[in-house]
């Protein structure tokens, strides 16, 4: 995959960033540490964890390599992660994060050459060519932003419409 195509998929992404960013505004500041059992993630956690992957691997990818204490900035249960935690306080803490990651993971895709995309970077999960990172980060996103809308069901909310994108970046760049 060149820079091209995946550039093109980046665009749909920021349309499924804009609803992810209204699911957690659905959320309150106390509904942070929600979790449905004691051994499954937090709100915090989830939003921290699909954000801080982003950041991680498309920056690795432009770095050549994913390592294991950038990769454990997006992983809760990791010492690494714990100082961003401590600074997810709010709603408006935790979008701003997501906002901060997902513009972070935009200007490594600005920076990257065809040729990154084309060749192996180690990860701490095994070496694959850079431009499957990218893929990854959308991967984690959907699967763990699918847990967000069931815990926002769980607490008795009505999420934001799946493919909803009529206030997504793409259109309003202020999300």
């Amino acid at each position: 995959m060149n820079k091209q195509a995946l550039s093109g998929q980046r665009e749909y992404f920021k349309m499924v960033h804009g609803v992810t960013l209204r699911l957690i505004g659905t959320f309150t500041d106390e509904e942070l540490d929600f979790q449905p059992r004691p051994e499954m993630r937090s709100v915090r956690d989830l939003i921290l964890h699909i954000y801080g992957a982003e950041k991680a691997m498309t920056e690795g990818t432009l770095a050549g390599k994913v390592t294991d204490a950038e990769e454990n900035k997006g992983i809760p249960e990791t010492e690494e992660a714990k100082p961003i935690l401590a600074g997810l306080k709010t709603i408006a803490d935790v979008q701003d994060y997501a906002r901060r990651c997902h513009k972070a993971a935009d200007e490594a895709l600005a920076a990257i050459s065809d040729e990154q995309l084309a060749r192996p970077v180690e990860s701490p999960f095994g070496t694959f060519l850079g431009w499957q990172f990218f893929n990854f980060c959308y991967d984690e996103h959907w699967h763990h932003r699918g847990q967000l809308y069931t815990y926002a069901r769980l607490l008795g909310k009505e999420p934001p419409m799946l493919y909803d994108y009529e206030n997504s970046p793409v259109r309003n760049p202020s999300i």
